[in-house]
């Protein structure tokens, strides 16, 4: 039983990520019309249009090199795996001893450089240009993220996300400023999250590109709800019961995440992007803060 019950949240909690991502952009897309006086598509359009996307076959050109079809299958995979091991409403399921959060952010790294590697041999000149903006300021961004989760990390004397959380949820994660200042830079490392150059993608490959986005925001969602607020986060060998408390809880941090970034976008607008460097710079400014006040509580700076 102590093998099954986590298995079977593991393979649950696959499934719930899969159907979340897609409904968390549609619920997003529809709350950022709806607060700016609009009625805003149906919740359920992002679904619509990966069925549209999957029906279609797209023309290769001759010329295309492996890089290019491959490319969006590699960020697809990669970012569902980093989804998978970032705990929703259980922790401790079979997967827990890889969920790494250096592996994790690794992985959302890997997925970028995919997709960049994907647009940049593609040859089209707008997804050439919008590709080397977003790689640019990712070599800023994907610092910022290593040093938060670092940050974390050395609170909690481990790497597992799983026993991160654990720590968390009992108290006894700390210093609570450092805490704050890396829940400070994964927010903003959320909002300021870049999408990435698909106008040369069509048909699967632009439906796979689709759902590797909206996984890789569920991700940050997850990370942060977790590390930040495990409230009635369940453990993966309490049952069924106390797996649907945590279904729910997630379901409601979810909701409320979302609802806060929509309402911060219609009170203050999206950020300018010739203001993403400065502001990803100052995150990254402040995880290293992070890390170094960590360092100085224990006495090792």
């Amino acid at each position: 039983m102590s093998i099954v019950l986590p298995f079977a949240a593991q393979i649950l909690h696959a499934v719930l990520v899969l159907v979340a991502a897609p409904m968390l952009a549609g619920v997003s897309d529809w709350l950022d019309a709806r607060l700016t006086g609009l009625s805003g598509p149906s919740v359920l359009q992002p679904w619509r249009e990966l069925i549209r996307l999957s029906r279609k076959t797209q023309a290769a050109p001759d010329n295309l090199s492996p890089v290019s079809q491959l490319a969006p299958a590699i960020g697809f995979g990669v970012t569902l795996v980093a989804a998978i091991l970032v705990p929703s409403f259980a922790l401790f399921t079979s997967l827990s001893p890889v969920a790494d959060v250096i592996l994790i952010v690794s992985l959302l790294a890997v997925a970028r450089v995919a997709t960049a590697l994907s647009a940049l041999d593609s040859g089209d000149a707008r997804s050439g240009f919008r590709q080397q903006e977003v790689s640019a300021l990712s070599v800023i961004a994907e610092p910022a993220a290593m040093l938060s989760v670092v940050a974390v990390a050395l609170m909690a004397g481990t790497l597992n996300l799983d026993s991160i959380i654990a720590q968390q949820r009992e108290g006894t994660l700390m210093p609570a400023a450092a805490s704050v200042i890396a829940l400070v830079t994964l927010a903003t490392l959320l909002v300021t999250d870049t999408t990435q150059a698909d106008d040369h993608l069509a048909g699967r490959e632009l439906a796979l590109a689709s759902v590797t986005r909206w996984l890789r925001r569920l991700v940050w969602l997850d990370l942060i709800g977790g590390i930040f607020l495990p409230v009635g986060i369940a453990m993966a060998d309490a049952g069924p019961t106390a797996w649907l408390i945590g279904l729910g809880v997630w379901i409601l941090k979810l909701g409320v995440f979302v609802l806060a970034l929509a309402a911060l976008s219609a009170v203050f607008g999206r950020i300018p992007r010739r203001s993403l460097p400065g502001v990803l710079g100052v995150a990254a400014l402040l995880a290293l803060l992070a890390v170094i006040m960590v360092l100085a509580s224990a006495g090792t700076a």
